[in-house]
């Protein structure tokens, strides 16, 4: 059944693809990211063991220019005030650019639902520890509990708290899956009067 409605999903989706076949069209990129998440969610057992079995290609990026595209194509997701201030020259990871943008944009999402009202969601490129390159994710707002601190990447814990009815508690349980196969790693901290969510991944030589 599963696989059945898998393949519907796909199909409306390929005729989106030729409704924007250029690269160069936003509308591209995001029908790619949903055929992604179809193939990855479809045709397993669970949704978590579809995701810990998914295979990515890993490549090179600009993490500088991938973070500026981000942030200004947030509000396409509904996210509005992302800052990102660019770097002022390349930095190269090794990452699977849909896939890491799956991880942003999931914490994205959990820092929107999370912050204090009218404030923004800021984006900061670190390059100071040799070999990696760090991003942090901050939103103002209340801290996540100690006792929640190392399980909010855990499948079905939610935000601060577990999930309820509303809230799957699957977002930020991806983005530590994907990051781990990336080669990378995630970490949640309270800090500056919100919380910081820390990615690392390796630069690439």
């Amino acid at each position: 059944m599963l696989q059945a409605v898998g393949h519907e999903i796909l199909s409306p989706l390929q005729s989106l693809m030729v409704l924007h076949p250029k690269p160069d069209d936003e509308g591209h990129r995001y029908v790619q990211r949903m055929q992604q998440a179809v193939k990855v969610l479809y045709g397993q057992a669970s949704p978590s063991e579809a995701l810990q079995a998914a295979n990515l290609d890993v490549g090179t990026i600009n993490l500088d220019q991938f973070l500026h595209h981000v942030a200004g194509n947030a509000h396409f997701a509904g996210i509005e005030g992302v800052c990102y201030q660019p770097s002022a020259s390349p930095v190269i990871v090794r990452a699977e650019e849909f896939s890491l943008e799956d991880v942003v944009t999931h914490i994205l999402r959990n820092a929107d639902r999370h912050r204090t009202p009218g404030t923004p969601i800021t984006m900061e490129l670190r390059t100071q520890e040799p070999g990696v390159a760090q991003v942090v994710i901050h939103n103002q707002g209340a801290p996540i509990a100690d006792v929640l601190l190392a399980r909010v990447f855990d499948y079905g814990v939610s935000g601060t708290e577990p999930a309820t009815s509303g809230q799957r508690g699957q977002g930020l349980f991806v983005a530590r899956t994907y990051m781990r196969k990336m080669g990378g790693s995630i970490e949640a901290r309270n800090e500056h009067g919100g919380v910081s969510l820390l990615l690392t991944l390796q630069r690439a030589a």
